[in-house]
C-alpha cells in the first residue's frame, strides 16, 4: 500500500469517528427539560403548653430492695502498698562528648537493650547512660556480661529506676 491509501484511510477514519460523536452524543434542543424537584418544608413544631397540662412526673413504687453494701473485696490499698512498681535499670557510666553518648546509645540499640538519657546529678556537664529498664535486678545480673562488652567497660550499677 501506498502512502496515500494510508493516509486517505487515516483521514476518513478520523472524519467518520467526529461525525459518530457529534451525531451521537445528546443535543440540548432534543432532550426533556428536567423535573423540577421541590423539597417539601418541614413541618412546624407544636409548642409545649405553659401549664403543663398532661404532663406528670414519673414516681417509683417503694419496694424495698435489700441491698448489701458490705465491702467483701480486699482492700486495694492493701495490695497496692504490697507490690513494687519500681524498675531497674544498669548505669554505664557518665560522659560528657555526645558523640561517645550517641555511640554507646547505637550500639545499646543493635543489641536490643533499649538505653535512656539523664543528666548526671553531681556534674551537670555530663550525661549519664541507663540501659534498661528491666523488671527485675535478676534480668540486669542475668545479662551484665553481655551489657559489659557491647561498650567494654568492666562493670556498672544497678539502680533502682521510677519513671
Amino acid at each position: 500500500m501506498s502512502t496515500n491509501r494510508l493516509a486517505g484511510i487515516f483521514i476518513a477514519i478520523t472524519f467518520a469517528i467526529w461525525v459518530f460523536i457529534f451525531a451521537l452524543s445528546p443535543q440540548p434542543k432534543y432532550q426533556q427539560p428536567l423535573a423540577s424537584i421541590s423539597i417539601p418544608s418541614l413541618p412546624i413544631p407544636s409548642s409545649l403548653p405553659e401549664d403543663g397540662i398532661g404532663i406528670r412526673p414519673y414516681e417509683l413504687e417503694d419496694i424495698k430492695l435489700n441491698i448489701k453494701i458490705e465491702d467483701t473485696i480486699a482492700s486495694a490499698k492493701s495490695i497496692v502498698e504490697k507490690t513494687d512498681f519500681s524498675l531497674y535499670v544498669y548505669k554505664i557510666g557518665a560522659f560528657g562528648s555526645p558523640k561517645t553518648i550517641a555511640r554507646v546509645i547505637k550500639s545499646y540499640s543493635d543489641a536490643g537493650f533499649p538505653a535512656i538519657t539523664e543528666i548526671n546529678k553531681s556534674n551537670k556537664a555530663l550525661t549519664t547512660i541507663l540501659v534498661g529498664p528491666f523488671v527485675s535486678e535478676q534480668d540486669i545480673i542475668k545479662n551484665q556480661k553481655i551489657l559489659n562488652e557491647i561498650v567494654e567497660i568492666t562493670q556498672g550499677e544497678i539502680l533502682t529506676w521510677t519513671p
